[in-house]
């Protein structure tokens, strides 16, 4: 008896400290609504505040690497300053001019925050950062971005630990550069209802690519099934503010046949078809 009781403080003592560990997050960061910015490829830095916390924004380095496909589709634009950047952070009395410069040989990018004097607190909530931006050298190609873990991140003066105090969420799919081409302003077109498109190509091998419109900020979910209506991948699952998408599916592990996709954010809900030919 005495060893089940101490099982179960042990069991509630972990439970415990789990909680204590999650509700440490300050900061999850993530990348989206990829668009046209001056001619130029570009995508939004966002920075979502778990609730509970707060973040006192001190100097930052956001690093993230990029690769291409084909092999030099894209080259770094550094900006000084970013464009579109969050205004509390950026070119006032507590923070210098927010930029983008590359790093490591041009191979990636840092969104680069500089505090000056009082710390901005960021509440609960989803916030954009700014844009960082690419050239486009092969409009044909994709870009895939991927957040470095020692990327610099201050809660005041205190650097964070990932992904102890903070986390990030990578977009995943190679991202086509050819996406909304020629939508200037602030590079994206907000759609006006939730779309879900036929994918392209179909049939395909061994990838293809998947376009949806989502009108208004919301959690999107993006699943793949076999024809028996088994779940075969999730390619999206997350909050998305409002914009335009292109995912890619790379079925290369998988076998030939029928597949279909659905779409879910808030009430919309659609499902298509693709066929997979090896």
């Amino acid at each position: 008896m005495l060893t089940m009781k101490k099982i179960l403080l042990t069991i509630l003592f972990a439970v415990i400290l789990t909680g204590i560990t999650e509700s440490q997050v300050k900061v999850n960061v993530f990348l989206t609504n990829p668009g046209l910015s001056s001619g130029r490829w570009k995508i939004d830095v966002m920075a979502t505040v778990p609730a509970g916390q707060n973040w006192r924004v001190g100097s930052s380095n956001l690093r993230i690497d990029f690769t291409t496909t084909p092999s030099g589709a894209a080259t770094i634009s550094s900006d000084n300053p970013v464009i579109n950047p969050n205004s509390n952070l950026h070119s006032n009395a507590n923070y210098s001019a927010m930029t983008t410069t590359s790093i490591l040989g041009g191979t990636a990018i840092s969104l680069n925050i500089t505090r000056l004097n009082n710390c901005y607190n960021l509440t609960p909530g989803t916030y954009k950062l700014g844009e960082i931006r690419f050239n486009r050298v092969d409009t044909t190609g994709c870009i895939t971005l991927t957040f470095r873990t020692n990327s610099v991140f201050q809660d005041s003066i205190t650097q964070m630990n990932n992904p102890a105090d903070w986390t990030f969420t990578n977009p995943g799919s190679c991202i086509r550069l050819d996406y909304l081409t020629g939508t200037e302003g602030n590079g994206s077109e907000i759609p006006t209802v939730f779309k879900l498109y036929n994918n392209y190509p179909n049939p395909f091998n061994p990838s293809t690519s998947i376009k949806y419109d989502v009108p208004r900020n919301t959690f999107v979910n993006l699943s793949v099934y076999d024809i028996l209506g088994r779940l075969v991948t999730n390619l999206v699952s997350r909050d998305m503010t409002a914009g335009r998408y292109d995912v890619t599916w790379d079925a290369k592990n998988y076998a030939s046949g029928t597949y279909i996709y659905k779409l879910e954010a808030g009430d919309f809900s659609d499902v298509k078809k693709m066929i997979l030919v090896k």
